[in-house]
């Protein structure tokens, strides 16, 4: 019963690890470039 546990606590760990990275990366990347085009917003309004 022990090493089933284990193993269970394991893979749900690897689980939970591969998807709050894959919410980061999600999250990271509008974020960023949101980020790269603000710059350019103003410079168009003002043309």
């Amino acid at each position: 019963m022990k090493n089933l546990k284990e193993s269970v606590l394991e893979k749900s760990m690897k689980v939970v690890g591969k998807l709050s990275l894959g919410l980061a990366e999600i999250v990271i990347t509008p974020a960023s470039s949101g980020c790269a085009y603000q710059p350019k917003c103003p410079d168009e309004l003002l043309k």
